[in-house]
């Protein structure tokens, strides 16, 4: 998946680059050129730009714009991670809970329990890869910090 970002930090190999959320902007005529700032953004969703670390092995300096590339498989698990987990970990325990304890009671103290240890568990996941090298990569340069882009 490939997306437009602005670099905001440079430290060695790796950027910081500031992405705008597409998936709003998708097919607008102005392909971003709002910054995601229009009326449909501020309606649909938040319009604030993410962060994410990218390896930058064209030598981008901040200020630049660059396409960035990321894996749709690294994105399409994340996903699963986040939306799906929860869920099937709280029907598990839900599931447990009522059969070791006897009735709805327990298994939705279980279910509860097992949804809020599943974002645990996720957060300590988040953690140790934020230590691993971005799997985000900068692959072009689109224009440097001097150029003029009208919004």
């Amino acid at each position: 998946m490939r997306q437009r970002a602005k670099v905001v930090a440079v430290e060695g190999a790796v950027a910081t680059v500031e992405v705008t959320r597409s998936s709003m902007c998708d097919g607008c005529e102005k392909s971003g050129g709002c910054g995601g700032h229009c009326a449909i953004t501020g309606i649909v969703g938040d319009s604030r730009p993410m962060t994410a670390k990218a390896v930058n092995e064209i030598g981008a300096a901040e200020g630049d714009l660059v396409e960035v590339e990321s894996d749709s498989g690294a994105v399409l698990s994340t996903a699963a991670l986040v939306f799906l987990f929860p869920l099937a970990v709280c029907a598990l325990f839900f599931f447990l809970g009522s059969r070791l304890f006897g009735g709805e009671g327990p298994g939705l103290i279980a279910g509860a329990a097992g949804f809020i240890l599943s974002f645990i568990l996720i957060g300590t996941v988040d953690r140790r890869q934020k230590q691993n090298l971005p799997r985000i990569r900068i692959v072009s340069k689109i224009a440097g910090p001097d150029a003029d882009r009208s919004e």
